[in-house]
C-alpha cells in the first residue's frame, strides 16, 4: 500500500519504510497503523489538500505534456 506523507517533499526512511517526495510503499499492517496513528494518509485515502478542494493533474501518457 502506498504511504503519503504529511510533507510532500520528504525523501528518507520513516519507521523502515523509504519515502520519495512524500510517497512510500509497505503491505505490513503494523506499520500502515503506525503511519495512520502518525497522520499520513494510506493509499485508499487522498492527500489531505485534496480534500480540502485542490485540484491535482493527472499525467496524461504519450501526448508529451
Amino acid at each position: 500500500m502506498k504511504i503519503y506523507s504529511p510533507n510532500k517533499d520528504y525523501t528518507g526512511v520513516s519507521a523502515s519504510v523509504a519515502f520519495c517526495k512524500g510517497v512510500g510503499e509497505t503491505d505490513n499492517p503494523r506499520l500502515i497503523q503506525w503511519f495512520r496513528d502518525h497522520g499520513y494518509t494510506i493509499a485508499e485515502e487522498k492527500w489531505p489538500e485534496a480534500q480540502e478542494g485542490k485540484k491535482t493533474k493527472k499525467p496524461t501518457a504519450g501526448r508529451g505534456e
